[in-house]
């Protein structure tokens, strides 16, 4: 990095010297302000000469107002000033209005935080922990969320709103969908969209972020023709989940149940269609069934039994595609219990949008690129907790990063917020120390909790409320279900000539 440091010789305020150096503790340890100097002079956000609310000030008090989203902002510029307060008063400082906060805000913009993010995501310590690798692939998946912005007429109008019956309702909402490693849970690539934009378009946006050595789990919501052959593209391998009722063929039954298929392009079974169609119109037979031309996946289809300790019983059949083809390799079994780490993207959205941003709370900007800034801003500072919490699991022998509470480091980072640059490292480390002592149980995987897919409208308790426990342990149960017993198409007796065996090997990582 560039000495940065160093820079700048015009000072118009002393009190901008001291406050150019106001550190932010945990946070500025893995957010280093030479490498906020340096994003900032590649967007041009790097003022010339430092005035009393400098522009590293400013990174650092957007990131502080993610940690801190229940105060003010003159609350949260005073906390994070506090381990100078003495130098700043001889200074003749003052604590600046909330109009200068909101200037300082509106002059730096999305793009530095946009850049930081991404500087952020290519520093990360390259180690395996329990559950972040499978068939020596690192686990990855990819999914998407909404998070609700100010009510503005700006904001509605660059991001769109919810619509229900009566026309549009609710806040303004932007679409994120994010690439995120299910181990470590850090989140690889994210990008932003309009409420309307769909998940599958900014997905596609994520791909130069797929590598090979990588398997991608995603949910039913994804899997179409052009997605699945571009990811595939990038060399990675996949394991998705499909709906129920996609066609896919049996081509050869595997001796673990699995099954080979081909994928078939809507392109050319709608072209098939319209054939089918002039035939029947012209009174001629129908033309010979369209054979797939598609890749190559293997099919895996399980029943998951889930029994609670009251006696609950449910069944849910799960249906998989993956590009891994050999059976001894990647049994059917361990793929369908690898992609249950799907959830890890779940419970990373509930970790940026309860823990962190807090729950029923909308975003401060409503100005547009500031919103931008601030759905940055908070994915950075995720990021920060995240490898605070991967360094604590690094100081304890194989510990699961899972195992370490999100909470506890988020309350960490923000009681060192004041705490000076030179007493950063020793602080980070007694903080590495202290969470990996500090953790939760194991048996938190063998838990169930019912799902609020949509938020309630009202905040009085319901007379329909349910009585039954929040979560209980359960035991869980899986099969993998044969072509036959799973209602899939009987198996062809010959398979075609052009359908290669299953011998590809899981690449490594």
């Amino acid at each position: 990095m560039s000495g940065h440091g160093g820079m700048g010789t015009g000072w118009f305020s002393s009190a901008g010297r001291v406050l150019s150096g106001v550190g932010g503790g945990a946070l500025a340890r893995q957010v280093p302000p030479g490498l906020v100097d340096e994003v900032l002079e590649a967007t041009g956000r790097l003022q010339c000469r430092f005035r009393v609310l400098p522009s590293r000030l400013g990174v650092y008090f957007v990131l502080a107002l993610c940690l801190f989203s229940d105060l003010s902002y003159r609350s949260v510029i005073a906390v994070l000033a506090a381990g100078r307060q003495d130098r700043l008063q001889a200074a003749g400082w003052r604590l600046p209005s909330s109009t200068a906060l909101s200037k300082i805000r509106r002059r730096l913009g999305a793009a530095p935080f946009e850049l930081l993010f991404r500087r952020l995501s290519g520093s990360w310590p390259s180690v395996s922990t329990p559950g972040s690798h499978a068939f020596g692939l690192l686990l990855v998946a990819w999914d998407g969320t909404s998070l609700d912005l100010a009510d503005s007429p700006a904001n509605a109008e660059a991001f769109g709103r919810p619509r229900g019956k009566k026309g549009e309702t609710g806040y303004p909402q932007s679409r994120t969908v994010v690439l995120m490693t299910c181990g470590s849970r850090r989140i690889v690539d994210a990008v932003f969209g309009t409420y309307r934009s769909g998940e599958r378009a900014l997905a596609e946006r994520l791909l130069p972020a797929l590598k090979v050595g990588m398997l991608l789990l995603a949910d039913r919501g994804y899997p179409g023709y052009r997605l699945w052959c571009a990811a595939q593209a990038t060399g990675a391998d996949l394991l998705w989940r499909v709906p129920a009722d996609r066609l896919l063929p049996v081509q050869r039954v595997l001796p673990d149940g699995s099954y080979l298929s081909r994928l078939t392009d809507p392109a050319d079974s709608h072209r098939h269609a319209l054939k089918r169609a002039r035939h029947r119109k012209a009174g001629q037979a129908p033309p010979a069934p369209l054979a797939p031309r598609g890749p190559v996946v293997r099919v895996v289809e399980s029943v998951i039994t889930v029994r609670t300790h009251d006696g609950t019983v449910r069944t849910g059949h799960y249906r998989l595609i993956t590009t891994l083809l050999d059976p001894q390799l990647a049994p059917a079994r361990s793929l369908a219990t690898t992609y249950a780490r799907r959830w890890a993207a779940e419970t990373g959205f509930r970790e940026i949008k309860t823990y962190l941003r807090g729950s029923h709370r909308t975003l401060r900007a409503t100005d547009p690129e500031v919103a931008r800034q601030e759905l940055w801003a908070y994915l950075i500072v995720y990021q920060v907790i995240r490898l605070i919490i991967c360094h604590a699991a690094l100081r304890g022998e194989n510990l699961d990063p899972a195992r370490i509470s999100f909470t506890a480091a988020r309350d960490a980072v923000r009681s060192s917020i004041s705490t000076t640059p030179q007493e950063a490292e020793a602080h980070c480390e007694q903080l590495y120390q202290d969470l990996s002592r500090r953790l939760i149980t194991k048996h938190i995987t063998c838990r169930t909790c019912p799902r609020i897919a949509r938020r309630r409208v009202s905040h009085f308790p319901s007379r329909q409320t349910s009585t039954a426990p929040a979560s209980q342990n359960v035991a869980y149960h899986l099969a993998i279900t044969p072509p036959g017993a799973a209602g899939t198409q009987p198996p062809r007796q010959t398979a075609p000539k052009d359908l290669p065996r299953p011998t590809a090997q899981p690449r490594a990582a």
